[in-house]
This record gives structure tokens, sequence and C-alpha cells, in this order.
């Protein structure tokens, strides 16, 4: 086995997207140190990197022995930002009181009650589905022509606005939490699931497309992305990454 082929197949098991580059640098260099030592008492550069590659093991069992060293991460930005942005806004609805605005006159208390549960619903629903759509906090700088609305900050808008008191605010936030947190977990362990399945899967392209179109594997037809190449029907392709859900393919060598 080819050292490229060994670390495909051990990365496919690192659900950890954040320690998975690291991983496999590091399994790299002690492939290239090994194969030096066998090139050095006579192997051949193929032999001695084959030898190598057999030295690290059964990647599919190595590779699941460090993930379980390294699990994927809770998202702190969001819930660190869910915290401080909430603080703030009730901080500044505080300051806002006190120079004299009356938000009673504005709506009547129950209509900000209504605004806030919907924030809170909404805010809930982008959150899933900036995590479904694996976009980073700051999504609005890297998104052409997209929206920069935040989960976070519509949560924190919606729990502002529901709560009479600074303590409510902060029971509300210490509620919430935990819900932002597991909605996100279950996302990312789908997304796990979907990128252990498809990922480094080869398959035939069964339509002309240059950014999305269709393509078979294993006698499925699944939706497909390519990045800056061109796709004809017909061509072998591979699964070269899982961008949220969606497939990126790129042809394959043959």
């Amino acid at each position: 086995m080819k050292a490229d082929e060994y670390l495909h197949l051990l990365s496919k098991n690192i659900s950890n997207r954040k320690m998975r580059k690291e991983i496999c640098t590091e399994i790299r260099n002690h492939i290239d140190d090994q194969k030096e030592v066998y090139i050095k008492i006579g192997y051949s550069d193929e032999d001695a990197e084959k030898a190598a590659v057999k030295d690290m093991g059964d990647p599919k069992t190595t590779g699941k022995m460090l993930d379980f060293v390294h699990p994927p991460t809770i998202d702190w930005i969001q819930i660190i930002a869910l915290i401080l942005i909430t603080i703030f806004l009730y901080l500044s609805k505080m300051a806002a009181e006190f120079n004299g605005l009356d938000f009673i006159s504005i709506a009547p208390i129950d209509i900000f009650r209504i605004l806030g549960i919907f924030f809170l619903s909404y805010g809930l629903i982008w959150l899933g589905i900036e995590k479904y759509s694996d976009l980073p906090f700051f999504y609005g700088r890297s998104q052409h022509g997209g929206s920069n609305a935040n989960g976070v900050f519509i949560c924190s808008l919606g729990i502002v606005m529901i709560s009479h008191t600074f303590l409510q605010a902060m029971i509300l936030m210490c509620i919430f939490i935990p819900i932002v947190a597991i909605e996100r977990a279950i996302i990312e362990a789908k997304r796990i699931k979907k990128e252990q399945k498809f990922l480094l899967q080869k398959g035939i392209a069964s339509e002309n497309f240059n950014y999305k179109g269709k393509a078979i594997f294993n006698n499925s037809p699944q939706k497909v992305y390519s990045k800056n190449e061109s796709i004809k029907k017909g061509d072998h392709i591979i699964i070269t990454n899982v961008d949220g859900f969606n497939l990126v393919v790129k042809k394959a060598k043959l």
C-alpha cells in the first residue's frame, strides 16, 4: 500500500476535522522517517515505502484509535458568542432604559415576548442551517451574495426580548446553551457518518457539469459538486471532500 492511500484510509476514520490534517502530517513524517531507514539497509524506494506503511498498522484500526483519542469538539465559539452577545444586548437595553427609553411605550410587553419566542425559534433553526452548511462563524465574509445573519445573534436578541430582568436572561441563556450544543452535535454526527460512508469513493459522472451535477456511486445516484474543474458524462470521479453535506468530487486518475 502506498503512503497516500494509507493516509486517505486513515483520515476517513478520523472525525475531528481540526485534528485530521495535523495527525496525517505527523503520520506522514513517521512513514518518511521509517522509509529512509529501509532504504539505508538496501530496500528499493518502492519496497521501502510499502514496508514503512506496513509498520504503521491497519489504517482503519489506527484511524479509529486516533479518533478515540481526538474526538470531535464542542463548537465553543458559538457558546461563548451566545454568552457575550446576550450580556452585551441586555446591558445595552438597561443603558437605554436608564437614559429614559420606555420600551412599553413602543409596544406592549406581550408583543416583545412573542417576538422573542419567534427569534429564539428562528435562531435555533438558523444555527442548524449554519452547521448543516458547515459555515464558519463569520461566514458572511466568505459567502458571495449571502446573508450576514448569524444564528447566535438572533438567539441572543430573542433571550433579551423575553427577559424582564438580567437574572431571567442568564437563566434562559443557561437553558438554551445545551440545546444549541446538542443540536449542532447531532448535525455534526450525521455529517461525519456521511463523510465516512462516501469519502474517497469512486464513481462515474452521469451528466456534464461545471459546478453541480449527478454521479453514480455503487449503483446509487448522488448529487455532487466540482470545484474549478469541468466534469463530463462518463468521467471517472472520486469524492475528495464532504463540504457540509455536499459531496465534492474531482476527476479520478485511472
